[in-house]
């Protein structure tokens, strides 16, 4: 099963995420996805403008475990929850600080405190998203974080008190820092959609526990706004190195090799070789009837080598693109922290001409189509990915195996597009009880993704468009 999400990632990033669930425990899945990426003639993209190493420069490929856990209750409630386990794993440690033991303390630190984040931010997501929100749908939430809190600062204050080496006491108070900074950014996130809409005596619970928070990393010497010795871009490149760190249990390792090298170059030895048999061949022929000392053998050897390269050159494009019908670009490797292959991922890139879409793909692209005529030209692009993964091999480098599957995200980034975008901006005239007015329009550009997608119980298909102008991207559209 694949689940597929997209979001803006920044100004000119989009982010889709790709959900590869294990399917019956197979000890091997295979799924493909194909991305047809629509773009208006107007922006100059074309396979001479555009060529695929450019394109790999603005794709960016991170692969990651996809965690189980789906509410903050149950990362302390529920039995055998990620909390209940980190305080038995903090005797542990603290009664056997071995170098395995600290190894498994330290992932499960990183497991707990990327998942209550990742938690934080989807719970914060979903309450910006609700039509209608009640402020006492979040009071819940409000009461359920400093909870939570102060039972992993319980152990913050076991391994600090402890007599663990001053190195082996380091990645909990990492763990513990990233923490704070998410419950601020993502607190901060909420009170920014409710201000407009609610008082601000239902707003001063969020502004407590921000505060709070900001405080007490000042109190125990963490960079906090608070201090104001530590310089902005200093406090944010630190907070981006921590969840660089905490993240990293989850993602893995991508060993990224062009695809089909050896047969490609078995093709080319092949092509001279049948090059060779052909000069050679001439030279034979041309000897044998006239003597290898006269005019015409000497002609025949000369236009034969020259026949020699073209020859060569033409078996070995021929031989070369037909090939592309069946090999990919790359091929990546995933390797988990051990080292230990659990997947490869392929992918191609190639401009597709609108005649050459399936029916399927043609259909979705002019179902809402304001002017519905093929003389409006496009400039298509498709992106492949084949997806080999061997799921009973998940999670064997984690404390926890239980790991639903793996997470695909593909970070597409359209800022060199805008070089050929118009002003953000446009006039437009507008006549009213007999006056002209002189009005302002954004001067937009959609990008439509159409996905397809291979999966193990049938075919699914996405539609997304992305409106974007020369200053960024606005928003994207979910077309149904």
């Amino acid at each position: 099963m694949i689940k597929s999400t997209i979001k803006i990632h920044d100004k000119f990033s989009v982010v889709i995420d790709v959900t590869y669930d294990k399917i019956f425990e197979r000890k091997k899945s295979e799924y493909t996805t194909i991305t047809y990426l629509f773009f208006p003639d107007s922006l100059n993209i074309n396979n001479k403008t555009y060529p695929s190493t450019k394109f790999y420069n603005d794709v960016r490929l991170f692969i990651k475990y996809d965690t189980p856990y789906h509410s903050l209750n149950e990362i302390d409630s529920v039995e055998n929850s990620l909390l209940k386990k980190l305080h038995k794993n903090t005797e542990t440690f603290i009664k056997d600080p071995s170098k395995r033991n600290r190894s498994l303390y330290e992932e499960r630190v990183k497991m707990f405190a990327s998942t209550f984040s990742a938690l934080l931010s989807d719970q914060v997501d979903e309450f910006i998203n609700t039509k209608n929100l009640i402020y006492n749908e979040i009071e819940p939430f409000l009461i359920t974080i400093p909870t939570i809190l102060s039972q992993y600062r319980l152990l913050v204050l076991k391994i600090s008190s402890s007599s663990l080496k001053p190195d082996d006491k380091k990645f909990i108070l990492y763990a513990d820092e990233h923490i704070s900074n998410v419950v601020e950014l993502q607190l901060m996130r909420l009170y920014n959609h409710l201000q407009k809409n609610v008082s601000k005596e239902k707003l001063d619970t969020i502004i407590k526990i921000i505060d709070e928070e900001q405080k007490y990393k000042k109190n125990v010497d963490y960079d906090s706004p608070k201090n104001k010795s530590i310089p902005p871009e200093d406090l944010l490149y630190k907070r981006n190195q921590l969840k660089k760190y905490i993240d990293s249990v989850f993602f893995l390792n991508q060993d990224i090799r062009k695809d089909g090298a050896v047969f490609e170059q078995t093709l080319l030895a092949i092509s001279a070789g049948l090059a060779m048999i052909f000069s050679t061949g001439v030279a034979f022929y041309f000897q044998k009837y006239y003597g290898s000392l006269t005019t015409p053998f000497f002609i025949a050897l000369v236009v034969s080598y020259m026949l020699k390269d073209r020859i060569k050159g033409f078996i070995s494009l021929l031989f070369v693109s037909k090939s592309s019908t069946f090999l990919y670009d790359y091929k990546i490797n995933i390797t988990d922290s051990m080292n230990k292959k659990i997947g490869l991922f392929k992918e191609s890139f190639v401009f597709v001409p609108f005649k050459k879409l399936e029916p399927t793909i043609r259909n979705y692209r002019f179902k809402d189509r304001i002017i519905n005529t093929r003389t409006l030209r496009e400039q298509i692009i498709q992106y492949k990915k084949k997806v080999i993964l061997y799921p009973t091999k998940f999670g064997k480098d984690l404390p926890d195996e239980d790991i639903l599957g793996l997470t695909d995200i593909t970070r597409f980034n359209f800022h060199r597009f805008i070089q050929y975008m118009d002003d953000p901006e446009k006039d437009y005239i507008l006549v009213k009880k007999g006056e002209l007015y002189t009005k302002v329009a954004d001067k937009v550009y959609p990008i439509n993704i159409i996905q397809k997608q291979y999966t193990e119980v049938g075919i699914e298909f996405n539609r997304y468009r992305i409106i974007m102008s020369r200053n960024g991207i606005k928003r994207i559209e979910k077309v149904l």
